[in-house]
């Protein structure tokens, strides 16, 4: 039977906290093309780890999520409910749920998420006006992240 490999000495979150270590996953984000990730250790500490543009606007000063461009109030986000590759078309259908610029119903599938075999609808929230389409076809969504504009109807 083989052994595991013998955990240095000290804490789990102390050996994550290790700059080293810290060094490593944000190469391994990068790589993936993941901007952050959020991990909350044993203790309850919240790390952040960037990477890419995002650690060279925090490495000059500037919260990147401050930087981030804001939605104008006058639009609504129809956001992904969980993390996966964006599919503006059902795969098994041949057009789109709906088109920009086309008037949306609240609960109206606008878009896919998928992961696998794993399809999940993007709905929009509220009646309007779908407005843009934040993210290209095949692009990776994380849960919560915007994917439509919608403005609300009058």
């Amino acid at each position: 039977m083989m052994k595991g490999r013998k955990r240095k000495s000290g804490s789990l979150t102390a050996q994550m906290l290790d700059p080293a270590t810290l060094e490593q996953i944000a190469l391994w984000l990068e790589g993936a093309g993941v901007a952050s990730i959020e991990i909350e250790t044993e203790d309850g500490r919240l790390v952040r780890i960037v990477t890419g543009e995002d650690a060279a606007l925090r490495d000059a000063g500037v919260d990147p999520v401050a930087a981030a461009p804001v939605e104008p109030h006058s639009v609504r986000p129809a956001k992904s409910q969980i993390a996966g590759h964006f599919l503006p078309v059902h795969p098994a259908r041949d057009a789109a749920e709906a088109a920009i610029g086309a008037s949306v119903f609240p609960e109206q599938i606008v878009g896919f998420v998928g992961i696998g075999p794993l399809i999940m609808p993007i709905r929009a929230e509220e009646a309007g006006t779908l407005r843009a389409c934040t993210v290209g076809p095949g692009d990776l969504v994380g849960y919560g992240d915007t994917v439509f504009l919608i403005e609300p109807a009058q």
